[in-house]
């Protein structure tokens, strides 16, 4: 029977055997397993297969040595040279018993088939073999034995036979897991998997270092990865052929525009794996990144973008992940929260609670946010995860619906050079999984530059090089003649050549070759005498490596293949094109759900927003009530003071509600992101605010605290009037929220929506009634009160009090001003003549209608601002 990987040993969390040594979500934990053994196909120079070793037959290990920048072989111990190892290792195998040549010093020539049963060896040796036999019976008789102590690792039941998976890049072997079945997970299985690196260029050979578990520190295989099989995704291949961005802009209002090139005729392929896209700031990466992602206007655009071969789709954005360089997440929020919005709202229908969760928690568990999945992501008041925790969060918002790309526009800015480089060695362990990573990035230190599978260097919107990212630059910059010091950062090195610090050596101009430009190119008074402006220096240097690269061999290549991806008919999936270009996976009613339950727990948690503003609505309630506390129906004071009362009410029911201009500019960003994104409509959004922000916090303060001042000030003691107050002031505060909401969309500076909508309600204010009175005002601006929140609260509440109102002189005869001829007065009178009709229903609710009327039109502009908000970027 077969020493098979225990449950125990290949833990459901990702294992990516790479470069960087053994890389799992749990550090040591997860020792390379014996009995597992890795074929590599050296005659095509990548690895092609992996088997389980037999406990009856042998063969012995072949192992190569890696270093991080170089492989090397150590031939000491070994027979003949590395080309004829490789020469041997071309005659097909049809003994059960094989001895091949070993190259490392770790590995022992000669692995017993008793040793390998008993563990006893503790080498880390990779089995060299021909691709695996497809029949069962040939591939269980091979036996390839890569040993550590047993303690690390236990059998397999016989019911979790291997089965080899093969694909035209790779060759796995994958382990069934009955007891996952059991669980409703029919396709678990653990896959080994061995075959080109996700960029699709040929691994230079398999390494390995001696695991932890044999006592010689990390594991590490390249190109290898055991993963869950329900995690693998297939990987978009992305190209791009003569791409331009040219947009207009203006040096100030008054000026005419004039066209800025961004992106100038540029060329590539983004394969899956980790694609970096490096230059100078202002160099075009993160335009080239959003062009990718599909972000930017097509209006300004010209050039072909195509998906695995297919023109890119309209909702490409909405497919695809793309994870900004500010991190835009809902402060408020748990980190497990903010993945479960995300994946109630992007992952497809008729996904399960429990499938739900399962996914977030592996989503947790793979970007190591499992121990602080239940911290709030953080606001000004409230104290929330570290930097890198917020960009692994705004990572796993991405991955969650499962995308076959991920964008990322400088996930490093802003961390320290640790989290950097955890979050890299994050998206690298998420590029293994089959995914297209295309990022941006300015200036990494080594660490982070050698997980790049490729690599894009751009100036002045143009590339300078294109291909893969280990030590091809290099070699490449070494043929045009600049030299990489020793012990020099390869990313400091290819921006000191883009900004003119680095000349080529003179020694190589006179061997160069015909695929760059003559040698003179880099001769002249223009270059040796170049100017003190650092920036026209970059320039001439920027046009002279552009020139370079265009007639360069590796140029020409790329064009080719990507001629080639665009000529020939793609299996791939034919993406659909919604209509507006947005696609959705989850239902209107499930959007609206979820945005109204992130509202509301939103303003449950933050103070400022759920406690402060309920305290401010009832201290001018109590205020007001004291104030006014006990109004008579003298005709001296009744008239006056209750019209003081009606007129600081209708103040504070729509200046409180300046704070609604904050509704959209604090979320517009949030908002833009995710609507794009394809989290959910417009409408959702529009109609979740008002549900949750809207009347929750404006209307119901109104509406519950406002009878305090109407009962201590003593007005009408009528049940109609009294509900007629509630409504005319709800309506009010309503009419007025909707007016902030409206510049609030319209605007993106909140200083700028302060200025303007404290103008509104000024003016508003002046054609109140109150300050003029309406029957003295010229008829040519007479009709601007029906515009006014002021005139239909303030006279609503007029009408609704002193209608049937009588108000008599003081029977106090030693007063200056008693008139033994006055008679009581009809509020009717006072009403006519400060120009409000009362002589019918009409005129009172007519003042109803009008304020409905401002918030129906408010709210409708508001709605048709958000949707017209440009999404690009």
């Amino acid at each position: 029977m077969s020493t098979l990987p225990s449950q125990d040993t290949i833990r459901r969390s990702h294992l990516s055997v790479g470069d960087m040594g053994l890389s799992t979500g749990h550090q040591n934990l997860l020792p390379v397993a014996a009995g597992v053994h890795i074929i590599p196909d050296l005659t095509s120079g990548r690895p092609s297969s992996v088997v389980s070793s037999s406990a009856t037959h042998s063969h012995s290990g072949h192992c190569l040595h890696n270093n991080h920048e170089e492989e090397l072989f150590d031939n000491d111990n070994c027979e003949g040279s590395p080309v004829e190892n490789r020469r041997s290792l071309k005659t097909p195998v049809n003994s059960t018993d094989h001895s091949l040549r070993c190259l490392a010093k770790d590995c022992s020539a000669d692995i017993s088939a008793e040793e390998a049963a008993s563990n006893q060896k503790s080498s880390a040796c990779l089995a060299v073999n021909v691709p695996i036999p497809e029949d069962k019976e040939a591939f269980e008789s091979f036996n390839h034995s890569m040993s550590c102590d047993n303690r690390h690792h236990d059998a397999y039941p016989p019911s979790q036979t291997p089965q080899v998976v093969s694909s035209s890049n790779s060759t796995s072997v994958a382990y069934h897991h009955p007891h996952e079945s059991r669980r409703g997970n029919p396709d678990s299985r653990t896959v080994i998997s061995v075959g080109d690196d996700p960029a699709g260029q040929s691994l230079p050979g398999v390494a390995a270092k001696r695991p932890d578990c044999c006592g010689g520190g990390a594991a590490s295989v390249t190109g290898v990865s055991i993963v869950s099989a329900r995690s693998m995704i297939q990987g978009s291949v992305i190209t791009f052929r003569d791409v331009e961005y040219i947009v207009p802009v203006k040096k100030n209002p008054c000026s005419r525009a004039v066209k800025k090139v961004v992106l100038d005729g540029v060329s590539g392929i983004m394969r899956p794996g980790l694609n970096a896209i490096m230059g100078p700031t202002g160099c075009g990466k993160s335009s080239l990144l959003d062009v990718l992602a599909g972000r930017k206007d097509p209006r300004f655009l010209t050039g072909e973008v195509l998906v695995d071969g297919h023109p890119q789709p309209k909702n490409f954005k909405c497919i695809s992940g793309y994870v900004v360089q500010d991190d835009i997440l809902m402060g408020t929020l748990t980190v497990r929260e903010t993945l479960y919005l995300a994946a109630a709202l992007r992952r497809k229908q008729g996904s399960t609670k429990v499938e739900t969760h399962e996914k977030i928690n592996e989503i947790l568990d793979e970007l190591g946010l499992m121990k602080i999945a239940d911290n709030k992501i953080g606001t000004e008041l409230i104290r929330g995860i570290s930097g890198g925790e917020r960009k692994r969060t705004s990572i796993g918002m991405e991955i969650i619906a499962d995308p076959s790309v991920l964008f990322l526009d400088e996930p490093t800015t802003g961390l320290d050079a640790f989290t950097a480089g955890s979050v890299i060695q994050t998206l690298k362990s998420l590029s293994r999984r089959g995914r297209t990573i295309v990022l941006s990035i300015h200036q990494p230190k080594y660490s982070i530059y050698k997980l790049f599978d490729s690599l894009t260097l751009m100036a002045s919107g143009r590339i300078v090089y294109h291909g893969p990212a280990r030590k091809e630059p290099i070699q490449y910059f070494s043929k045009l003649g600049y030299r990489c010091e020793d012990h020099n950062n390869p990313p400091d090195f290819f921006l000191d050549i883009l900004h003119g610090e680095i000349k080529p050596a003179d020694s190589t101009r006179d061997n160069c070759t015909n695929d760059t430009l003559s040698c003179g190119s880099f001769e002249g008074d223009e270059f040796d005498a170049q100017s003190d402006d650092s920036f026209e220096r970059m320039r001439i240097v920027s046009e002279r490596l552009v020139s370079l690269w265009t007639d360069s061999t590796e140029c020409q290549n790329i064009r080719n293949e990507v001629l080639a991806v665009a000529n020939r008919s793609s299996n791939a999936t034919n993406y659909s094109n919604p209509p507006d270009g947005i696609g959705y996976a989850a239902s209107f009613p499930l959007q609206l759900l979820i945005v109204c339950w992130r509202t509301f727990i939103g303003l449950l948690r933050d103070p400022q927003a759920s406690i402060v503003q309920t305290l401010v609505y009832l201290f001018f309630a109590i205020s007001m009530g004291v104030v006014y506390f006990g109004l008579d129906t003298s005709l001296e004071s009744g008239l006056q003071n209750r019209s003081g009362l009606f007129f600081f009410a209708t103040l504070q029911v729509v200046f409180v509600n300046i704070g609604s201009i904050e509704l959209f500019l604090k979320e517009r960003a949030l908002f833009i992101h995710e609507h794009s994104s394809g989290y959910y409509r417009v409408c959702a959004y529009f109609l979740a605010k008002l549900i949750c922000d809207v009347f929750p916090t404006k209307a119901l303060p109104v509406f519950f605290f406002m009878p305090i001042t109407y009962w201590m000030a003593g007005l009408v003691p009528q049940v109609g009037n009294f509900f007629f107050f509630e409504l005319i002031l709800t309506l009010g505060t309503i009419s007025a929220s909707a007016a902030a909401m409206a510049v609030s969309a319209s605007v993106t500076l909140f200083s700028i929506a302060n200025v303007i909508i404290s103008i509104l309600f000024v003016f508003m204010m002046v054609f109140g009634g109150f300050l003029i009175n309406l029957n003295s005002m010229p008829p040519w601006l007479s009709w601007l009160r029906y515009f006014s929140i002021f005139h239909y609260t303030f006279g609503g509440l007029l009408v609704n009090e002193l209608t049937n109102l009588e108000f008599c002189p003081t029977a106090n005869k030693t007063s200056p001003t008693f008139n033994d001829t006055r008679k009581c007065e009809l509020g009717r009178l006072y009403l006519d003549n400060y120009g409000y009709a009362s002589q019918t229903t009409w005129d009172m609710w007519s003042n109803v209608v009008g304020l409905s009327g401002i918030a129906i039109v408010c709210f409708i502009l508001c709605y048709c601002l958000l949707r017209r908000i440009n999404t690009f970027k």
